[in-house]
């Protein structure tokens, strides 16, 4: 009984650690808040969630920068 009580903590604190992981990478975008950017992805339908987001972050620089002009735009505009 303890056994299955404590695979199911560990795999939990492991989706907390990954989820936690992915959101500090989203949020470490040098000029953008957080909470403007999902905005923006949802008003602007993009449907990627925060891991593919995250990938997207560290590995294409290029499509992130102009994601996030994108958004710069849209509020400055």
């Amino acid at each position: 009984m303890k056994k299955n009580f404590y695979r199911a903590r560990s795999r939990k604190i492991k989706k907390r650690y990954f989820q936690q992981k992915n959101l500090h990478f989203i949020k470490n975008l040098a000029y953008l808040k957080y909470n403007l950017f999902s905005f923006f992805i949802q008003k602007e339908n993009i449907k990627l969630n925060r891991k593919v987001l995250a990938e997207l972050i560290t590995t294409e620089v290029g499509s992130m920068f102009s994601l996030s002009m994108w958004n710069i735009y849209l509020y400055t505009a």
